[in-house]
């Protein structure tokens, strides 16, 4: 019953790629690893492996890091765990850094904080749905940006209503005010917009849609601290230099000296934001440590009757079971759109017995057939690349769930070796498409 991940470090990607052999040591022999990254931690690292060539190491075992990648992917594939995070993109890009190392992601992967025996990591979350804020086919960026402030105030005023059951929780919770306003109905608002899940203009309203959201909570945060005063550990952070989230990809490619492949376009200008304004803003103070993270959602999801996170939906139509009860789940969108062709009653039943997908229905037009496919139909890619446009503004970390259609092993390494190059932090469960279906059922007699 236990949820597992594996924190893997730039060093160990790097080996996998050149087929280079992978040292495990006691960590009690190597207790300085724990607290290393990036750079300081590849030069330690070599200087572990030196010692245990040299015979000065009590125990080691050399394994190949290519079979060991591929080991943790056949055990993800057939289990859903463990899940990877990637220990150096989350602390070389985090602008709270100054108070410890990051050791882990929570348990759906998008916050990372700092943590020790004195302070126990505390994120107060929130999540917008995106897609009540597409009217008339585009974006409505003044609602957003009333939304976004609105939450960040809510999620500041949160930290101090809170009671927390232990000293060291209550501790880091004031002294760092970390919040996590994360995204649901993404898929949805990217229907609603007529974009395919993978389709250039999604990736790109991910890009868009998360700059906008990330300037405005900062630029919140900021004047919240003019009224109400700076979190206690700003000082020595990212945010005291005037950096932002994008910044840090600079950071990143620096320290493994290779680009990340994500590209450094900024929508400003479309936006009307001013980015080199806000950072002279950041530096005199920041309210809070972390301001965005990106949740699964897949409970308030269904509560709000939108697709979870940035999550591309799952079925048009499926029975979804949860603790509280059976619920069946449906795409109302998609329903209008058939309704409005006269095609709804003609292929409700078919999409039925084809478990929500209608990419096989020949009466449904090509271009809505696009528009509306499911988890599995979506290309792999299509995941990394949007969680990727995400977090180049994201300061915390985005819940990343992977959908496959096949167990290709080569194809699954190249899939979450491409969300590293990227610079993605981390990654959530992997689905797996069942190889076997269950017998259909319908609400009319007889059938």
């Amino acid at each position: 019953t236990a949820n597992t991940a594996v924190f893997l470090s730039d060093e160990f990607m790097r080996r996998v790629q050149k087929d280079e052999p992978w040292y495990m040591f006691d960590p009690k022999e190597t207790p300085d690893l724990n607290e290393l990254y990036g750079e300081d931690f590849s030069k330690r690292y070599q200087e572990y492996i030196e010692m245990a060539e040299a015979g000065k190491l009590r125990v080691f075992k050399k394994v190949s890091a290519e079979n060991q990648f591929r080991q943790i992917l056949v055990s993800l594939e057939t289990t859903s765990h463990p899940w990877l995070t990637f220990k150096d993109p989350i602390n070389l890009r985090a602008l709270n850094n100054n108070t410890g190392t990051i050791h882990m992601s929570n348990l759906c992967t998008e916050i990372c904080l700092p943590q020790d025996r004195d302070n126990i990591a505390v994120c107060n979350l929130a999540s917008l749905n995106l897609s009540r804020h597409v009217e008339k086919g585009s974006v409505n960026y003044k609602k957003l940006e009333e939304t976004v402030r609105t939450v960040i105030r809510h999620l500041d005023n949160l930290i101090d209503i809170n009671v927390l059951p232990l000293p060291e929780a209550t501790r880091s919770d004031k002294e760092n005010r970390a919040i996590g306003l994360g995204v649901m109905g993404f898929a949805e608002a990217a229907e609603l917009l007529g974009f395919p899940y993978d389709d250039e203009r999604t990736y790109e309203l991910a890009d868009k849609v998360f700059e906008f959201i990330s300037f405005i909570a900062i630029d919140e945060s900021c004047n919240l601290a003019k009224e109400k005063g700076v979190y206690k550990n700003f000082e020595g952070s990212g945010w005291s230099k005037g950096l932002v989230p994008f910044d840090t990809i600079e950071k990143l490619e620096k320290d493994r000296g290779e680009e990340i492949t994500v590209g450094t376009k900024s929508h400003d200008k479309e936006l009307g934001i001013d980015w080199s304004l806000l950072k002279k803003k950041v530096a005199e103070g920041m309210r809070n440590a972390t301001l965005l993270a990106v949740a699964p959602n897949a409970n308030i999801g269904l509560l709000a009757g939108t697709t979870p996170g940035i999550d591309p939906r799952f079925a048009q139509i499926f029975s979804r079971n949860k603790i509280s009860g059976k619920y069946l789940d449906i795409n109302h969108n998609l329903v209008t759109e058939l309704k409005n062709l006269n095609l709804w009653d003609m292929v409700k039943t078919k999409i039925i017995e084809l478990q929500g997908d209608i990419s096989s229905i020949d009466q449904i037009p090509p271009h809505i057939r696009e528009i509306y496919k499911t988890s599995f139909s979506v290309s792999p890619y299509a995941f990394v690349e949007v969680a990727a446009r995400a977090q180049k503004w994201v300061d915390q970390a985005l819940s990343r769930n992977m959908y496959l259609e096949d167990r290709d092993i080569d194809r699954t390494m190249d899939i979450y070796q491409t969300a590293w190059r990227k610079g993605v932090k981390t990654t959530y469960y992997l689905h797996m498409k069942p190889r076997h279906t269950a017998e259909q059922s319908t609400v009319a007699v007889n059938k």
